[in-house]
């Protein structure tokens, strides 16, 4: 691991140096415009995969249940969203990523791949209430990072929040939701009731610690049975959980 961080900040710097720093990256026959000034994007691109143990969990459940639509909340640059309308060729999906620069890349991709017919995409933070909230994010290597964004009441970028049952009239269907909104998780689930209520879900979704006892309480509230847990990811004690309602 200090080998391959040394490598990779090395590789970094050169890309840096001869401006280097914005290419469209092919992984796994889709295509990425990515940015490896931001944090997630030099990830995935360093790393040569993202988040895979999570994506092959997901990919199986949406075809062992023949699941025909995907919420992509927290979508970022859409590595989730398009890893999936490329693999399921009847899958609806609706993405939602409210980081000016990522949705940008979101918007990019999708079309880079030609897949506006398949993925609908939303410029919003999902959230328990409509209005205007704020993002906190760090600036670094002179951008603002979309990774670890957090929404907030005060912060870089004031951004549109929306409810996604006003959004999302889905009822009796499969659906496979991921929620990675960095601590809003809550909120987000309060504001998408009625989705969780009238339909089979699979839900793979990120809880900070603080969160983990409200989360779950209100996820057995609704009927949905934890499948598995674990830290995927380098970040100590955030881990990622999974989730079923009536699907099996």
């Amino acid at each position: 691991p200090i080998l391959k961080r040394f490598l990779n900040s090395f590789l970094r710097r050169i890309l840096f140096t001869i401006n280097k720093d914005k290419f469209i990256y092919t992984y796994k026959k889709s295509k990425f415009f990515l940015n490896i000034r931001d944090s997630i994007d030099r990830e995935f691109f360093m790393n040569g995969y993202y988040e895979n143990e999570q994506i092959k969990i997901l990919s199986n459940k949406i075809r062992e249940y023949s699941i025909n639509f995907f919420i992509d909340i927290g979508s970022n640059i859409g590595i989730y969203s398009i890893l999936m309308a490329n693999q399921f060729s009847n899958l609806e999906i609706h993405a939602f990523e409210p980081h000016k620069d990522a949705f940008s890349r979101l918007r990019n991709n999708i079309n880079l791949n030609k897949l506006s017919n398949k993925v609908k995409i939303y410029q919003y933070a999902l959230s328990n209430k409509a209005g205007t909230s704020f993002l906190e994010t760090k600036n670094r290597f002179k951008i603002s990072q979309s990774g670890g964004a957090k929404i907030s009441s005060k912060g870089d970028t004031k951004i549109r929040n929306e409810v996604g049952d006003s959004l999302l009239n889905i009822k009796n269907e499969n659906i496979a939701i991921k929620i990675d909104t960095e601590g809003h998780e809550l909120f987000v689930l309060h504001g998408i009731i009625n989705l969780l209520s009238n339909n089979k879900i699979f839900l793979q979704i990120e809880i900070f610690p603080e969160n983990v006892h409200n989360v779950t309480n209100f996820l057995n509230s609704l009927g949905f049975k934890l499948v598995t847990k674990n830290q995927f990811t380098h970040q100590k004690n955030i881990l990622d959980y999974f989730f079923e309602k009536n699907l099996s």
